[in-house]
């Protein structure tokens, strides 16, 4: 069975052929894309996005996941999240995009927070790393946000300099603790 994860406002769901056109506005656009790369390029078409989509599906193998992101209320896809294996290690990347008009309402934050949350709870992994440009402060901001830790600079993933985020297992209960704490204030 495929996982499918609700937060307040996402529903978090395995992709279908049908979303290649949701897909795209999000992949298409290389306002996104040029975070991705190398990892992903811009999609040019509908049926190279279905393309992709079919790929994602095949390699759906526990722990690694790509899930589309949909708005709860009115069911529209915004954006796409995904645990990754980065090669040649073991390690494991989360990541989230979403689509221009999605920016802005904290939506990749909940996103990702729900995914690392359903990863650890569901799966043997006790670490998440995000890989973010050193100009990405949006990516910078959402792994903050989800409770992970900056630990450093890397080019051991992609060849090229990237800074290194974690989160643990542990983190998951100390960041939902902070927050409760800071809602309470």
């Amino acid at each position: 069975m495929k996982p499918r994860i609700e937060t307040e406002r996402l529903v978090i769901r395995p992709w279908r052929d049908t979303d290649a056109s949701d897909a795209l506005v999000i992949y298409g656009d290389e306002h996104v894309t040029r975070w991705l790369t190398p990892a992903m390029t811009w999609v040019p078409s509908v049926q190279a996005m279905r393309d992709v989509l079919h790929r994602w599906m095949a390699e759906d193998v526990p722990p690694v996941r790509h899930w589309a992101v949909e708005l709860r209320d009115s069911g529209r896809v915004v954006g796409g999240a995904a645990v990754l294996r980065l090669a040649p290690w073991e390690d494991l990347e989360i990541g989230w995009q979403l689509a221009r008009t999605a920016w802005g309402h904290g939506y990749a934050a909940e996103a990702g927070a729900a995914v690392a949350d359903w990863t650890m709870h569901h799966t043997d992994v006790d670490e998440l790393f995000a890989l973010v440009g050193p100009t990405n402060a949006r990516a910078a901001g959402t792994a903050k946000r989800i409770g992970m830790e900056l630990i450093g600079e890397t080019d051991q993933y992609h060849g090229q300099q990237l800074n290194l985020y974690r989160i643990r297992h542990y983190d998951l209960a100390y960041h939902a603790d902070a927050q409760e704490q800071a809602s309470e204030t």
